[in-house]
């Protein structure tokens, strides 16, 4: 982890689970972990979104919306030298 500036702990919170409740609660809880933490500042306004997981349909699904979500973590995350573990 040589160049990291922080590690930040929300990996535990991921669901496999695809029913839409379970996704939701699972962004929820990543989203809550965040707000704690002071080097997300900056990506705090994408939180909403977190909190607002649509149900999808055949075109996007919940699940595929979630992860464009986690991938924006990985990139804000990635830019600002913060481990996700």
């Amino acid at each position: 982890m040589g160049n990291w500036l922080y590690t930040v702990k929300v990996k535990h919170l991921f669901t496999e689970d695809e029913d839409h409740e379970t996704l939701q609660k699972s962004m929820n809880e990543i989203a809550d972990e965040l707000e704690k933490h002071g080097c997300f500042i900056g990506f705090r306004g994408r939180l909403k979104k977190f909190r607002n997981i649509p149900e999808g349909d055949d075109f996007f699904t919940s699940v595929e919306y979630a992860n464009k979500l986690i991938n924006d973590l990985y990139d804000y995350a990635d830019a600002k030298k913060i481990w996700i573990d």
